[in-house]
């Protein structure tokens, strides 16, 4: 029974990788497709304790914000005008706090 359960590990994970469907797997290598899906199936649900199940990570890298440059920012909201001065190296956390603040209709 191991020697036909690893065969099939190996057909299952040739077939996964292939790209092909089950029909065209199982013609090309004189298999029964209905076998091949039948043991994909049970090698899906019964994994075996030694196989440790496939994770794939990746890597997230944050880069700093790009600096904020000396500037005004104008903001009109119906008859209301608001000019908030940017000073060059002010941090974008208090940028974001300020602009937040002043959202149309002042509400959080």
């Amino acid at each position: 029974m191991r020697h036909t359960k690893s065969t099939w590990q190996q057909r299952v994970a040739s077939w996964r990788a292939s790209g092909q469907t089950a029909d065209e797997f199982a013609a090309e290598h004189g298999l029964a497709a209905g076998t091949l899906r039948w043991w994909a199936s049970r090698l899906k649900h019964e994994r075996m304790p030694q196989e440790a199940p496939m994770v794939r990570l990746a890597q997230v890298i944050r880069s700093p914000a790009p600096p904020v440059v000396r500037g005004a920012i104008i903001i009109d909201v119906l008859d209301a005008r608001a000019r908030v001065t940017v000073e060059a190296g002010v941090e974008r956390e208090t940028l974001d706090v300020v602009l937040g603040a002043l959202r149309i209709g002042g509400t959080r």
